[in-house]
């Protein structure tokens, strides 16, 4: 009874710690995924409301409903589509990950105020004139040129 009890004991152990390994290992390869807007109001409430009455916003509803399901449209116009090519009704527009970089690591440790940690969990602090040519370039239709000092102020908010 004793050697069954110790076996059991024995292989519920060893279960748990091939499980605790699966969890540290996920973890620790961890990919950055997009959270949206809503999440990341709840602690940026200013910028948020500058965004949320930004171009950037409404960047969906401006298009024709033909322009809603063409894939060339959405990768600009769904924030993270161009990555999962999904699109998510709470990523439509261009969101604060668009330019900021996915957010799910960066929420895990907004609290701790670690800059530095922040960095290194994805985000990226003011987007530079590389990262908004993706979209703002002569592949749009309506492309008409892109002057990032102009435009960043158009949409420039506090930290």
């Amino acid at each position: 009874m004793r050697t069954t009890l110790r076996i059991m004991l024995s292989l519920a152990v060893l279960i748990l710690l091939t499980i605790g390994i699966g969890f540290i290992q996920k973890a620790a390869g961890e990919e950055a995924t997009h959270v949206g807007a809503a999440k990341c109001k709840l602690c940026h409430m200013k910028q948020h409301k500058i965004w949320a009455e930004s171009g950037h916003a409404k960047a969906f509803e401006v298009l024709k409903p033909d322009q809603q399901k063409d894939p060339k449209c959405l990768d600009c116009h769904i924030t993270g589509y161009r990555i999962t090519k999904q699109a998510a009704p709470e990523m439509v527009g261009i969101q604060c990950e668009a330019c900021h970089g996915p957010g799910s690591l960066y929420i895990k440790m907004h609290s701790k105020k670690d800059k530095e940690g922040a960095k290194k969990a994805g985000l990226i602090v003011k987007p530079d004139p590389k990262s908004c040519k993706s979209c703002h370039n002569p592949d749009s239709p309506t492309f008409k040129g892109f002057d990032y000092a102009k435009l960043w102020e158009q949409i420039n908010h506090p930290k």
